[in-house]
């Protein structure tokens, strides 16, 4: 029998099952009523003869032990993400949870965890939170710790505004922003106006990466990005591991060949100064970023400037399937989700042109001596 009937010292009737798995005792539990033990007993061979049988005493680690086995784990991601993954964990989440057993987190637990972020930080920032602690249960999952991922259960708070849309300039205030920034890199305000790169996609070309076949482009195929620990610089894959070629516009076309002109294929298209990549943070000082925009009256930043050309492309009439392909998004409908709104004046316009359309009948009572009735009568 697995469950055996037990007087304590102060004479209270308990009732310890036992579970054994090749002669070996793997599990052991002490309940207050027999049925309870015997259903508990009962459960745990179940599981032990379905494979979905783990060790309860495996559960008893804290969170802290797991969450550094999973970081281990997370050496095939790129360095931002696993930035971020040990941001959330050491900022949000350990100093709540680290000291638990994973086993005794509740889905209670965590909703009172999460909740008591949401007054501190941005919802999305909490949605991230959120994630980072969904996998790190996972990870407990999979290594036999605990049987069900509490944190799965857990929605995440929706945000409390819309996303902030980009600001977009016009071209006349893309060539005068460019004009009141200083010295030889404020071109790249145009290269980034013009051409819809991320900052890190600039920093990382090469001179190799200037096409010319089969016309005057740019071969994207590495980042080079800011580290969250320190500011330092690393080289990465683009976003979503996808290169891409981006067809130089007419204005851009000589600065990109003045920037190359003469130089090794494997030199960076825009070093730093001092050689190396240029970092976005001394680029901006390098220029006078706030006080060309303080000249122009304009609040926007870098990355604004991605929306710039975001704008200019799909309000010349590009197909969206086209600045899909230019700034590097997974889908036509990823674009028009983020900046169908940038060509909204595009719809009067067509409007106007189907109006123009000859052939179509005129209406009528209208036109002369058509014997049209006058009468006001309904």
């Amino acid at each position: 029998m697995s469950v055996q009937r037990y007087v304590t010292k102060g004479g209270l009737v308990r009732y310890r099952a036992r579970v054994k798995f090749h002669g070996r005792e793997v599990a052991t539990q002490v309940f207050e009523r027999k049925r309870d033990a015997t259903a508990w007993e009962q459960d745990q061979t179940r599981r032990l003869r379905t494979g979905e049988w783990f060790d309860p005493r495996r559960g008893h680690v804290p969170l802290r032990e797991v969450a550094a086995d999973w970081l281990l784990t997370r050496t095939g991601v790129k360095q931002r993400t696993l930035e971020s993954d040990r941001g959330c964990w050491e900022r949000y989440i350990e100093p709540k949870l680290g000291k638990l057993p994973v086993a005794a987190i509740s889905k209670a637990d965590v909703s009172v965890w999460l909740g008591g972020l949401m007054p501190r930080i941005a919802p999305s920032t909490a949605t991230r939170a959120l994630q980072t602690l969904r996998l790190i249960l996972a990870h407990a999952v999979a290594d036999g710790r605990v049987a069900v991922n509490v944190a799965a259960a857990v929605r995440p708070p929706r945000r409390a505004a819309a996303r902030r849309e980009g600001q977009a300039l016009t071209v006349p205030d893309l060539y005068e922003l460019a004009g009141a920034a200083k010295g030889r890199y404020a071109e790249l305000i145009l290269v980034l106006g013009l051409q819809g790169l991320r900052w890190g996609e600039l920093a990382g070309l090469q001179v190799r990466d200037v096409i010319q076949v089969p016309g005057a482009g740019l071969r994207l195929q590495r980042a080079v990005l800011a580290s969250g620990g320190g500011g330092g610089l690393f080289v990465d894959t683009l976003k979503d591991h996808a290169a891409r070629t981006v067809p130089l516009v007419a204005s851009v076309a000589p600065i990109i060949e003045r920037w190359a002109k003469d130089r090794p294929n494997d030199a960076w298209l825009f070093p730093a100064p001092k050689g190396g990549p240029l970092s976005e943070s001394n680029w901006k000082r390098s220029v006078g970023w706030s006080e060309a925009l303080t000249a122009i009256g304009r609040k926007v930043r870098v990355h604004d400037l991605r929306h710039t050309a975001a704008s200019v492309w799909l309000g010349s009439g590009a197909d969206p399937k086209v600045v899909q392909r230019v700034l590097g998004h997974a889908s036509a409908t990823m674009t028009m989700d983020l900046y169908g709104h940038l060509i909204d004046g595009n719809l009067w316009q067509a409007a106007k042109k189907v109006g123009g359309i000859s052939g179509a009948p005129k209406p009528k009572n209208q036109g002369k001596g058509d014997g049209a009735d006058t009468g006001t009568g309904v």
